[in-house]
């Protein structure tokens, strides 16, 4: 069921939720989602002028598949490569080539785009902001209003404390986009976040505050799992998913890794860390 937000603007609920916002005789769709089944719940809702992705996550492009909207397919232009290619969107967390199934719970298909742009863009009454972090190419959309769909840069409660590693190409670019964010929050109308709940002023400080804090504290759950000796980034991914009790499976050992090695990344740059290559692969110790 749609639920309002106010000028015209329609939230169909979901992980992801779809944004609606009205321009001339139809709407502009956001996100259109993960499921076949959503693309009827979409079309029903009347005239598409065009279908706006925020990154190439397979969860948040499917149901684009089979919407006909009057412009087409809008992405930001790092992020169009993955919409279309399918081996390109699992390479970038896998490494290489992965079979379907292995990495994510979501259908894959490949979704053709009409219109590549480069951040900030004006399109109808929206304008898309880069949101990097999540995906590198990440963006959101603002409308004229001062509402904002933010995508992944934030994540609600739950899904925060039940994935145990939010997923960060770059956890730096994160941190950065999340503390932007937290100085403008009062500065939208709303903010909604693709996975979690649409929050306004003192609320959106505080879920923001949340991402901070979890984000912040990567660093040294990392570190402190090298105490002991050097791990590569699958075992400390493991020890930390076990810690924070999330369930552990072979997909959330490859998407989580991406965060860790993020994190390592930087922390290498700094000093903190150094590597070496044995038997178990890439080995990562702290820099005593």
């Amino acid at each position: 069921m749609l639920r309002g937000l106010g000028k015209g603007i329609q939230l169909l609920p979901g992980s992801p939720a779809t944004l609606f916002v009205p321009w001339d005789d139809g709407y502009y769709v956001i996100d259109p989602g993960s499921s076949e089944s959503r693309t009827k719940d979409i079309a029903s809702v009347g005239k598409i002028k065009g279908v706006l992705l925020t990154h190439f996550h397979s969860d948040h492009v499917l149901a684009a598949k089979g919407l006909t909207s009057e412009e087409g397919i809008y992405a930001p232009i790092i992020e169009a490569g993955g919409v279309e290619s399918i081996g390109l969107r699992r390479a970038i967390s896998f490494g290489g080539y992965a079979p379907e199934g292995l990495i994510y719970h979501v259908k894959a298909v490949s979704v053709k785009v009409d219109h590549v742009f480069r951040p900030p863009h004006k399109i109808g009454p929206l304008e898309a902001i880069p949101l990097p972090g999540h995906n590198y190419g990440q963006v959101g959309y603002l409308t004229e209003d001062g509402l904002l769909y933010a995508a992944d840069s934030l994540f609600g409660d739950k899904l925060l404390k039940s994935a145990g590693i939010p997923y960060y190409q770059n956890y730096r670019e994160a941190l950065e986009t999340l503390r932007y964010l937290r100085e403008h929050a009062r500065d939208y109308r709303k903010i909604v976040p693709s996975h979690g709940p649409v929050v306004e002023g003192r609320r959106a400080e505080e879920l923001l505050d949340f991402n901070i804090e979890v984000v912040e504290a990567l660093p040294d759950k990392v570190m402190s799992t090298l105490i002991s000796g050097g791990r590569t980034a699958e075992q400390i991914t493991y020890k930390i998913l076990g810690e924070e009790g999330a369930k552990i499976t072979p997909s959330s050992i490859i998407l989580s890794s991406v965060t860790v090695r993020s994190v390592l990344a930087h922390l290498y740059e700094e000093g903190k860390v150094s590597v070496e290559a044995d038997e178990r692969g890439l080995v990562w110790k702290l820099n005593m």
